[in-house]
C-alpha cells in the first residue's frame, strides 16, 4: 500500500481517468435525491397520524428522511462509481505498468477487445455465483460473518489483482496461477478493500490506490513467473550440456 500511495502522489494524472465516472455518478445521485425526496416530502404529512401533524414534528421527520436518504445514496454512490469506473480502471493500471517499465499493450483489434472483455465478464459471473452460497452461510452466528469477510477479502483482492490480466486478455487459469503466487498480499489488499467498503465514500476515495496496489502485486507475480521460467530454462540447458559432455567422453 505505501508503494501504491507513492505512485499516486508521483503521478496524480492517473486520477483524471476517474473524473468522468465520478461526475456521472454524482449527477445521477443528485437527480435521484431531488426527485425522490421531493416526492417523499410532499407526502410525509399524509403518512403521519393526526397527533403528529405539528409543524415542527413534520419538519423534523422530513430532515430525518433527508439524512437517511443521503446515507443510502452514499452507499449507492460508492457501488455505482465502482461499476462505472471499471472501464477506466484499465487506464490507471496501464499507467502503473508504464511507470514500472512493465507495460503490456492491449490485444489488437476488436477481436482482442472482445476476448478481454468476455474473460473479465466470465470472471465476474463466476465470482458472483460462488458468492451466493457464501452469503447464505453468512446467517450462521459467529462463523457466518467471518466466512463472509474472508470471502469478500478474496473476491476484492482477486478482482483488483487481475485488472491488468483482464486488460491483456490472460486466461482464467493464468490469473489463478498468478494469484496463488501472492496469496498473502492479495488477501491483505482484499481485506483493506472490504473494510473500506463498509464506510460510504471511503472506498471511492481510495479506489485509485486499490487499483495501483493490485497492479503492483500483479507485476510482482509476473516478475516471479518470468524468473521461474528463466531458472527452469537454465536448468534444462545445464542438464543438456552435462548429458552431451557425458556422451562425448564415451
Amino acid at each position: 500500500m505505501p508503494a501504491a500511495f507513492g505512485i499516486v502522489r508521483r503521478r496524480p494524472g492517473i486520477l483524471l481517468w476517474l473524473i468522468p465516472p465520478f461526475l456521472i455518478t454524482l449527477l445521477l445521485d443528485v437527480l435521484v435525491f431531488w426527485f425522490a425526496f421531493g416526492w417523499m416530502k410532499d407526502r410525509i404529512g399524509g403518512w403521519l397520524p393526526q397527533w403528529a401533524q405539528a409543524g415542527w414534528m413534520v419538519t423534523g421527520i422530513q430532515a430525518f428522511a433527508a439524512i437517511g436518504m443521503l446515507f443510502v445514496l452514499g452507499w449507492t454512490f460508492a457501488w455505482m462509481f465502482l461499476l462505472l469506473s471499471s472501464p477506466f480502471q484499465d487506464y490507471v493500471s496501464a499507467a502503473v505498468e508504464k511507470d514500472r517499465g512493465k507495460f503490456v499493450p492491449d490485444p489488437a483489434g476488436f477481436r482482442g477487445f472482445l476476448k478481454s472483455t468476455s474473460l473479465s465478464v466470465l470472471q465476474s459471473v463466476i465470482l458472483l455465483v460462488l458468492t451466493v452460497p457464501v452469503m447464505i452461510l453468512g446467517i450462521i452466528p459467529v462463523f457466518g460473518p467471518i466466512l463472509v469477510f474472508l470471502w469478500s477479502s478474496f473476491v476484492m483482492g482477486f478482482s483488483f489483482f487481475t485488472i491488468p490480466a483482464g486488460r491483456t486478455a490472460r486466461g482464467l487459469s493464468d490469473r489463478i496461477a498468478l494469484a496463488r503466487s501472492h496469496p498473502k498480499g492479495m488477501m491483505g489488499l482484499g481485506a483493506v478493500v472490504a473494510v473500506a467498503a463498509l464506510v460510504p465514500f471511503l472506498n471511492v476515495l481510495f479506489l485509485p490506490v486499490f487499483v495501483v496496489a493490485g497492479t503492483l502485486l500483479y507485476l510482482e507475480g509476473l516478475d516471479e513467473e518470468e524468473a521461474g521460467a528463466a531458472h527452469q530454462g537454465g536448468l534444462t540447458a545445464g542438464e543438456k550440456g552435462a548429458l552431451d559432455a557425458s556422451e562425448g567422453s564415451r
